[in-house]
């Protein structure tokens, strides 16, 4: 019964590892597909102020993914190295690395619940139109603008509340854009089959230009219900990665943990038994250390016969010089 209770718990550890295992390698598919996406990287730079960050947001998220996979690939490869090599340390510097990883996870959690940035409230009214008035099209800030562009293009929508954020920003005070533009040509109607935010083909770009929006050739509502959906679609799907990530490895962490008692119960079980069995060896080595001293030497060689004893060559080996020894 001990025997299939330790390889029950062996099993169970390894199957944990296996799962485990398959979680850092979708881990790091994930990563590398973000890291691909190069779109849903771009859209995400209007998460955090122009700047705030180098990179936007999702780039590092991409990163973040690929080095925690790769350490629960690693980790999972160990736990497997400890299943079928028990000891106390491997153990526990695989519990210590599934803890650490298990933390790092449920602060990054804890992080962007509480971070305004990632609940799109950093691309509210206030921030978002200063944002865009102020580094819309200017030189040093390509990705801002590219970002707001693929905004527009993809969500269909112009400006953060509406066309009119562009009236008092930098790019029309300037005039940044080609004369006689009240909007960039982002914010209107292209044909699905051409569409694109690098170099927009508007349908009529004159009539696109117009004070008063046509639906018909550009795009009316404003761009900040959108983003925050679209944010808060991306939140939802962190969040429920961490979660499920989080259970994962709390269960390989528990897994660990009855491992760790089982083989200490092992080693204890095999200790007294191997004392049982020390002591028992000892006690027959005594008992047949006394037999053998007992039984060295012949008992005739201890004590003299009776019968020689009055011999008379014993009593007088004078009377017989040529046989003093002999025994009659």
């Amino acid at each position: 019964m001990k025997c299939r209770r330790n390889a029950s718990a062996k099993i169970l550890f390894g199957c944990h590892n296996i799962i485990f295992f398959m979680c850092g390698f979708i881990e790091v598919v994930c990563g590398f597909l973000l890291l691909c996406d190069t779109k849903r990287i771009l859209l995400s730079r209007l998460l955090a102020a122009p700047e705030g960050l180098e990179q936007p947001p999702f780039y590092y998220l991409a990163l973040a993914l690929l080095a925690a996979g790769l350490a629960m690939c690693a980790t999972a490869a160990l736990g497997c190295w400890a299943t079928y090599i028990p000891g106390y340390v491997i153990l526990t510097i695989y519990f210590l690395i599934v803890l650490s990883l298990l933390l790092c996870e449920c602060a990054g959690g804890v992080i962007a619940a509480i971070w305004p940035k990632c609940l799109g409230l950093q691309s509210s009214r206030g921030g978002a139109v200063g944002a865009l008035q102020a580094y819309y099209a200017l030189p040093d800030y390509e990705q801002f603008t590219a970002s707001v562009d693929l905004a527009q293009t993809e969500l269909k929508c112009c400006g953060i509340t509406d066309a009119r954020n562009y009236d008092m920003s930098i790019w029309q005070l300037r005039r940044l854009g080609p004369r006689g533009m009240s909007v960039p040509l982002s914010c209107c109607v292209q044909e699905e089959e051409t569409a694109s935010y690098l170099n927009p083909m508007p349908v009529n770009a004159s009539r696109c230009q117009e004070v008063q929006p046509i639906p018909e050739f550009r795009y009316v509502p404003g761009c900040i219900g959108k983003l925050e959906d679209w944010y808060q679609q991306q939140y939802i799907v962190l969040m429920l990665g961490v979660f499920i990530f989080s259970i994962f490895k709390l269960g390989i962490l528990l897994s660990s943990v009855f491992s760790c008692i089982r083989l200490k119960k092992k080693r204890r079980i095999i200790h007294s038994v191997t004392m049982k069995t020390l002591d028992n060896r000892t006690n027959e080595n005594i008992y047949e250390s006394k037999l053998s001293s007992v039984h060295d030497e012949p008992i005739t060689s201890k004590y003299i016969q009776p019968n020689n004893f009055y011999s008379p060559r014993v009593r007088n080996p004078r009377i017989f010089p040529n046989k003093p020894n002999e025994m009659i």
